[in-house]
């Protein structure tokens, strides 16, 4: 890995001197933290909003978030939008108040104790380094993954426009551009735009319908057995 990488990660916490503590720690491990801001009584959709439109890497999220009375919610209700918006996109809670959120948050491998690992008296360095490596292996294998879908678009797109494309791989390329067209309203950059033109788009159009009629022809043939 490049150390000269710089990973942009979106830290959800009300509190903005944590914020501004993690930013510090974790610059020197090739992280660039940003926070949100937080407006009382604000919803965790305001608050989505926000996010969605930041151009991150991976998204921290504390637990604890109603201490300071500006939000009623708590980070697992963030943490169930994220994955109901983008499930595979790399995310995190880190708290300190891991033994609250263990009963709220279905995957506890993603629950990380700050106070492990970046304890106040002495940085545990084998817990900082496994923490900073899990951390950037989550966001090469989610970059790893989009761009696999996007080879394999283009490798769809150039079999149309050769009309070489079976049924099979039209009803592949429907998928494909319904999967990439959600990470492009999400991410900024997250697909390049010339696999999402008009004329890309219409001729999706035009292969659902025949990927619709191949599959009904199915249905009827199994009909008549």
């Amino acid at each position: 890995m490049n150390m000269s990488t710089v990973y942009k990660i979106g830290y959800v916490d009300e509190n903005d001197g944590q914020v501004k503590l993690y930013k510090r720690k974790l610059k020197a491990h090739g992280f660039s933290v940003i926070g949100y801001k937080f407006i009382k009584g604000m919803s965790p959709e305001d608050l989505m909003v926000q996010i969605l439109e930041s151009d991150i890497d991976l998204l921290m999220i504390d637990y604890k978030l109603n201490e300071s009375n500006i939000v009623s919610f708590n980070g697992e209700k963030i943490e169930s939008l994220i994955y109901d918006k983008k499930p595979l996109f790399p995310h995190i809670i880190f708290t300190n108040k891991v033994d609250q959120a263990e009963p709220y948050v279905e995957d506890w491998k993603i629950i990380f104790d700050k106070d492990e690992i970046f304890s106040e008296e002495e940085e545990d360095k084998i817990a900082v380094e496994r923490f900073v490596t899990t951390l950037k292996k989550s966001i090469e294998q989610y970059k790893s993954h989009i761009q696999n879908k996007k080879n394999s678009l283009s490798l769809l797109l150039e079999k149309a426009d050769k009309n070489n494309l079976t049924s099979i791989d039209k009803n592949n390329l429907l998928e494909l551009q319904e999967e990439l067209k959600i990470f492009e309203k999400t991410r900024v950059n997250e697909v390049p735009r010339q696999l999402l033109v008009k004329d890309n788009l219409e001729n999706i159009v035009s292969l659902k319908n025949e990927a619709e009629e191949f599959l009904q022809s199915l249905i009827e043939k199994r009909k008549k057995k």
